[in-house]
């Protein structure tokens, strides 16, 4: 009788534990989707308030920014600047991370693992401000003595942002890369192929899927950061000049979608100025679901493919 008591009482104890356990992390996940969903709500609704003072078009192909004395609320120059700034650090970190990625996964040795898989976490961890510190320490001047310009520009927020956003490529890469089946690789080195013929044709093609998802962060992050970027990229509301002179671009000052932001909200008034802030912050959200979703739909071609 004692024994069927125990037995029942430890039953009803663990019902009870798995479904406290199962209502908590429903809770989480109401709680995350909410969340999401306000702030979604709240940034568009305050953003679409703008367009009842100017047209659509108006803000999102304009080039003028003089939102105080002259109401005027172009963001044009910013958006150029801003895909100018991400795809350019893209170009850099992404072979960079996932070459460090393959080293980590299929090359390093132990020892050397331990000593580079803890900086790249560490590079992770430090803060954007002190990114931006290094980058008009080091960076700037550098720029502005090797191409005697004022070395604010948007070359600096690409290299700047290259080294942020490293870290969440190669970590995932990294993982994607060691999550392939050991069959791949045997099977490929069965056939007679070499090690670096193994790494290039089996085990980065199965590792596609999460190098994407890796890439897709990196530039939400990349296009999403403001203070490191206001920090180097001179804060100009400009077109970026694309001539010959100014390295079709790179030499010039600029001011991001983000950048613009975090400038003007310090003095932004309620109505049409601080509107247009939302604005912009929408456009951003925007982007970041556009590419998300391509992201996924080329993820489901690339396994209904496989």
């Amino acid at each position: 009788m004692n024994k069927y008591l125990t037995q029942k009482s430890n039953r009803f104890w663990t019902d009870f534990v798995n479904n406290l356990m199962a209502n908590i992390f429903f809770l989480s996940a109401f709680i995350a989707v909410v969340s999401l969903f306000l702030i979604t709500a709240y940034v568009f609704y305050n953003g679409a308030k703008l367009f009842t003072v100017i047209a659509m078009p108006d803000f999102l192909f304009g080039f003028d920014w003089e939102p105080v004395n002259q109401k005027l609320f172009g963001i044009l120059p910013m958006i150029v600047s801003s895909f100018y700034v991400t795809f350019g650090s893209l170009l850099i970190s992404i072979p960079l991370g996932i070459g460090c990625a393959i080293f980590l996964a299929e090359i390093a040795s132990q020892p050397v693992q331990r000593i580079v898989r803890p900086a790249v976490q560490l590079l992770a961890g430090i803060p954007s401000v002190v990114y931006g510190l290094f980058g008009l320490a080091l960076v700037v001047p550098l720029i502005q003595q090797f191409a005697d310009v004022a070395g604010l520009s948007i070359l600096a927020a690409i290299i700047i942002l290259s080294i942020m956003i490293l870290p969440t490529i190669i970590s995932i890469s990294e993982d994607s890369i060691r999550a392939v089946p050991k069959e791949v690789k045997e099977s490929s080195i069965a056939l007679g192929t070499t090690k670096w013929q193994t790494i290039f044709g089996a085990v980065l093609p199965a590792s596609t899927s999460g190098i994407i998802t890796a890439v897709v962060l990196a530039l939400g992050r990349a296009f999403g950061e403001a203070m490191a970027v206001k920090m180097v990229i001179g804060n100009t509301q400009t077109m970026p000049s694309f001539s010959p002179e100014s390295l079709f671009g790179l030499l010039s000052l600029a001011r991001t979608l983000t950048t613009n932001i975090i400038g003007d909200i310090e003095y932004a008034e309620a109505g049409p100025h601080q509107d247009a802030l939302f604005a912009t912050g929408a456009i951003l959200f925007i982007f970041i679901i556009v590419t998300n979703a391509i992201s996924y739909m080329f993820r489901r071609r690339i396994h209904e493919i496989r």
